[in-house]
């Protein structure tokens, strides 16, 4: 097991494709705002998953041919542009489209291709504290949003807060401008160690709060975890594997989200739907082996391929961020990541244990105990092969 578990790291360093997996059930909206004195800008980046994507290609391919032309796209990308609701100070500013650029059908039905858009808007005088809003309405049922702010390259401005709705549709960045024009970049008044600080909390806030999201809508990890959970017997069993699986995808994702690991999505998304069914089968058919250090390599194995499927939902946003507040946003993902696994495995762990000590005899608590097991796992096994038969499907 050592062996293979070396072999798959060499595999994670060497591959050289892009590290996050392809899309499968969401239709992934990230927006990168900049902000100027008189202008501001949006670069979306969407990347519709090979589930959703026969609606969003509906809606860009209007007659249906299979090809999307100058003018579906230029049309697509004003839809886009009407969905965007930007208000500064609470005054409502008209977006229009810089410029945009589509992939190849064929790369979109793997779930890799994105559509990019960059749009701008002039901002009228104002004071020196104001408020952006963004608000994305754009195929709402279908979609998730990341937003943040690039670092002003005026050091004139100054982003002071920003906060974000549950699922980032609704971004809103407060900034502050001075009437001087420029300002030395290496001055440190109170009052700016103060914005920074605001700054740095509420981003650090806005990405825990996404990385619970994440994992919360995330099916497939949240399967996994659950296997994982139905065969530990104490809390002891429970805090090694769950350690296990922490370490591992926490290794992946931060490799991956500083560029260091690039891993084909085409192998990441069969192994994580792999891992779903191969634990769920294991529990049922091979109890046995699904406890002690066979049960631990597994889950590290395996995490280190979730850890890499985590990373696909923060890569899109941080990409051009500094390195210090990327290392902050990749913290406070990961972060959120263990709270939204928390508060699926606690509960499901105290719920079985509960279960399991209202039966005084103890050999009907051990069959009690296999019964949930072997249930449990044999429903979540036929939701990982759906998962892995979709991996490995392309969109027709």
């Amino acid at each position: 097991m050592k062996t293979t578990i070396f072999a798959i790291v060499a595999l994670l360093l060497g591959a050289d494709s892009p590290s996050f997996a392809h899309r499968l059930d969401e239709y992934l909206q990230a927006t990168k705002v900049t902000i100027d004195r008189d202008r501001i800008g949006l670069d979306i980046c969407l990347t519709p998953g090979v589930a959703v994507l026969p609606t969003v290609l509906a809606k860009i391919d209007i007659d249906h041919d299979g090809v999307m032309t100058a003018a579906e796209q230029q049309a697509y990308a004003q839809r886009v542009k009407d969905d965007l609701f930007v208000t500064v100070d609470a005054a409502p500013v008209p977006l229009h489209v810089a410029s945009s650029s589509f992939p190849d059908v064929e790369e979109m039905k793997q779930g890799l291709g994105e559509i990019v858009l960059r749009l701008s808007a002039a901002v009228p005088p104002g004071g020196h504290a104001r408020t952006l809003t963004v608000r994305n309405e754009h195929l709402r049922p279908l979609s998730v949003y990341l937003a943040n702010c690039l670092v002003p390259t005026d050091t004139a401005i100054h982003i002071t807060t920003q906060s974000r709705s549950y699922d980032q549709a609704v971004y809103s960045v407060g900034y502050t401008q001075d009437a001087t024009g420029i300002k030395s970049a290496t001055a440190s008044t109170p009052r700016d160690v103060a914005e920074q600080q605001a700054t740095s909390f509420s981003l650090f806030q806005g990405y825990v709060l996404h990385g619970i999201g994440h994992i919360l809508t995330g099916y497939d990890h949240l399967l996994f975890v659950s296997a994982l959970v139905l065969a530990t017997a104490t809390l002891w069993d429970l805090i090694k594997v769950v350690s296990a699986f922490t370490l591992a995808h926490t290794l992946t994702l931060t490799l991956a989200a500083i560029g260091v690991v690039h891993v084909s999505p085409r192998i990441v998304e069969p192994f994580i739907a792999a891992s779903i069914f191969f634990v769920a089968v294991q529990n049922v058919f091979w109890p046995s082996q699904a406890k002690g250090r066979s049960r631990l390599a597994v889950a590290f194995f395996f995490g280190l391929f979730h850890g890499l499927g985590f990373a696909g939902g923060l890569l899109e946003v941080i990409r051009e961020l500094p390195s210090g507040t990327m290392l902050l946003s990749i913290l406070a993902f990961s972060v959120g990541v263990e709270i939204g696994h928390q508060m699926v495995v606690l509960p499901l762990f105290a719920l079985l244990k509960a279960a399991r000590i209202s039966q005084r005899d103890i050999v009907l608590r051990n069959r009690l105990s296999m019964v949930f097991q072997r249930f449990g796992s044999a429903g979540i096994s036929l939701a990982g092969f759906y998962y892995f038969c979709i991996a490995l499907s392309p969109v027709s």
